[in-house]
């Protein structure tokens, strides 16, 4: 176990931030291509791509049943850990639901590190949260618990997965659902085992991959040491980014179906542990850590938050799905959004 103290002990973010002028917008989507990449996305559209989708949709429902099978007669957010008969079923779900994203195209090319042990880190930290793929980094650690917003647990199919790794779930129209998450996530990473590990987003919303966003307290409130984990996705073609200002999810997927091979390289970087300091000081622990993955990653970070995207999606009112998109780069050869003038 290390203690990663050569980042700052007080300031704002590290050396690692740039001025804020400096940082590209993270809730910009943008996609330019060439006429070969057009001849690819059209010739997939027609050939292999609906196969890649047929087969995700296939293993998907198949995860679905023992993912199912694994929480039923269970509330949606349990008191106790699944029993062992549960976990095994969880344990199938997690294959077929790997297979899936081998389905569709996802290729791994890079695991770094060491995932911690439970006795090292309960608690698992991943930045840039920047795609609907992101999850993958979940399975390939078994279906660690996440702490992830209501909203997934009812997506038809996918919501069960998301109940099976006994994750916890933020209501964002419950104003006291963040209290319950923190108190929730101290719970286990004070459990010394009893629950798996969590995997927490602590940017709490997806960027564009091009800065790291402020990372909110929940996982530095109960002061124990994390694991921090960086994802990219070295492509060419950025298919994998899904913003609430850009194209729909269902316009992205179509993207990503229609795409040979996409790209994730994951990271699993040494254990952070905190200072006594960092312990009776969350915000300082937070700071500390988002430094150094900005270290690790080579971007910069930036101060906009949620209530800064949805500003922004509410002056643009993005409406472009898988026609409109598709529309948008065959016939202009790229897609922006949101367009310039929705920024003030």
């Amino acid at each position: 176990m290390n203690n990663n103290h050569s980042v700052k002990t007080s300031g704002p973010n590290g050396a690692a931030k740039a001025k804020e002028d400096d940082v590209p917008d993270p809730f910009i989507y943008r996609l330019h291509t060439t006429r070969l990449d057009r001849l690819i996305l059209v010739v997939m559209a027609f050939t292999l791509g609906p196969i890649k989708a047929l087969l995700t949709v296939v293993f998907l429902a198949l995860a679905w049943i023992p993912a199912r099978l694994s929480v039923i007669g269970l509330p949606l957010q349990p008191d106790e850990p699944l029993s062992k008969w549960r976990v095994a079923l969880k344990d199938v779900a997690v294959f077929l639901a790997i297979c899936a994203s081998h389905a569709g195209g996802l290729m791994v090319r890079k695991i770094k590190g060491r995932r911690a042990r439970d006795d090292e880190a309960t608690l698992l930290v991943l930045a840039p949260h920047a795609s609907y793929l992101d999850p993958v980094v979940g399975l390939l650690c078994g279906l660690p618990g996440a702490v992830s917003v209501l909203d997934n647990a009812y997506i038809p199919g996918i919501g069960a997965i998301f109940r099976a790794c006994q994750s916890i779930f933020l209501d964002r129209n419950d104003p006291q659902s963040r209290i319950k998450t923190a108190d929730a996530i101290r719970r286990r990473a004070e459990s010394k085992g009893a629950w798996p590990q969590v995997l927490i987003y602590p940017e709490g919303m997806i960027g564009n991959q091009t800065c790291i966003l402020p990372f909110r307290l929940g996982a530095f409130q109960p002061g124990v040491p994390i694991q921090p984990v960086t994802v990219k996705y070295p492509n060419r073609l950025d298919v994998t980014t899904w913003l609430d200002s850009g194209p729909s999810l269902l316009a992205m997927i179509s993207l990503w179906m229609c795409t040979p091979v996409t790209r994730m390289e994951v990271e699993f970087h040494p254990v952070y542990s905190p200072s006594d300091e960092e312990k009776t000081n969350p915000e300082l622990f937070a700071q500390n850590v988002r430094s150094l993955m900005t270290q690790y990653l080579n971007i910069p970070t930036t101060e906009l938050s949620y209530r800064d995207m949805s500003a922004l999606v509410k002056r643009s009112k993005p409406k472009v799905g898988v026609v409109k998109l598709w529309k948008s780069i065959l016939t202009k050869g790229y897609i922006e959004m949101p367009d310039k003038e929705h920024f003030s």
